[in-house]
């Protein structure tokens, strides 16, 4: 009988330490499964790329409820603060353990996106610019947007629309427009001054009147269309050798009307006026009451018969008087 109870009291004690092993293992498993997933924490700030924000993008350890969504993503390369009585009421409405630590707990969510740089929108004008007619090079000078601009999504491309400028130059305005999700279109207006320029020849240092222009006196530059006139003189090859008609600034454009041919007799000098007609060779004396630039025909004195008549310069002190044009203004009179 004794051997019986010894027996009964071995398999009692040995189911009650399986029982207590299975337990403890049960609770060892238990423990590390909490421990894979972790506390719910608040993240303090999180990037979305989407146009939605999830609880996954607010907490962390929540398992398969962070693909839920919580509401709307900030428009792109903004930002969006979510504060604690707000988390507390997602927190609920979710069913997340989850409580905030102080009444200033709070995360940021950032949204995504690459924002395009100034010298990318200024070519995009400069193409604009060409598309629309504009002549010679164009310099722009964009004024500081309100917003950055946004790379649209794959297959989508900045558009400029709306250009509006004077042909010379001078403020303009557009607006550059592109899709930044499958939702939403970016819109900006653009303001800024745009000058078309040219490389025309200009004075090194100042030139004074009657002065004959040589290479080293001249220089290219870039001037606005809007400070050149329709007489501008664009080749260096039509300026040197020609003489100032007027004193020349410098860093100024050159117009036609600025030069003339260099003057070989100036006014009041000396001359030698003669006349040839029929085999008859006249000469005398006279003074020039102009200047005059070989093969122009300028007003002499005749210092004999203190009469004036016209004469064509063939050189320097030396002019020779057309008969038939004498003639002629003799017989007008």
């Amino acid at each position: 009988m004794k051997q019986i109870i010894s027996i009964l009291t071995f398999l009692a004690t040995v189911s009650i330490l399986v029982a207590t092993a299975t337990s403890v293992s049960m609770a060892a498993s238990t423990t590390a499964a909490s421990t894979d997933e972790g506390p719910v924490r608040l993240r303090v700030q999180s990037t979305v790329d989407g146009d939605v924000v999830t609880l996954g993008d607010l907490f962390t350890g929540i398992g398969e409820l962070a693909d839920q969504e919580v509401g709307p993503a900030p428009e792109p390369g903004r930002s969006a603060t979510y504060k604690a009585d707000h988390l507390s009421a997602i927190a609920r409405a979710h069913n997340v353990d989850w409580r905030p630590a102080s009444a200033v707990s709070r995360t940021v969510i950032r949204r995504g996106g690459e924002t395009v740089g100034e010298d990318e929108i200024v070519e995009l004008l400069r193409r604009e610019f060409r598309q629309q007619g504009a002549v010679g090079r164009i310099k722009i000078r964009l004024n500081r947007m309100r917003n950055n601009i946004l790379r649209p999504t794959t297959g989508n491309n900045l558009q400029i629309d709306d250009l509006t400028f004077e042909s010379d130059g001078g403020p303009f305005s557009a607006y550059i427009k592109g899709d930044i999700s499958e939702r939403e279109t970016q819109q900006e207006m653009l303001r800024g001054r745009v000058d078309f320029v040219a490389r025309v020849p200009v004075p090194n240092r100042g030139i004074r009147k009657g002065q004959i222009i040589s290479r080293s006196d001249i220089k290219l530059s870039e001037l606005s269309l809007r400070k050149l006139g329709s007489d501008t003189i664009e080749s260096i090859d039509l300026i040197v050798g020609q003489a100032a008609k007027r004193n020349l600034r410098q860093n100024q454009s050159i117009r036609a009307s600025d030069l003339r041919a260099p003057i070989i007799i100036p006014k009041g000098t000396m001359v030698t006026v003669s006349l040839k007609t029929n085999g008859l060779s006249l000469s005398g004396t006279g003074r020039a009451l102009e200047d005059g630039s070989q093969g122009e025909v300028i007003r002499i004195l005749n210092l004999q018969s203190k009469r004036t008549v016209e004469a064509n310069v063939v050189g320097p002190s030396h002019v020779l008087v057309a008969l038939r044009r004498q003639l002629a203004v003799v017989v007008n009179k």
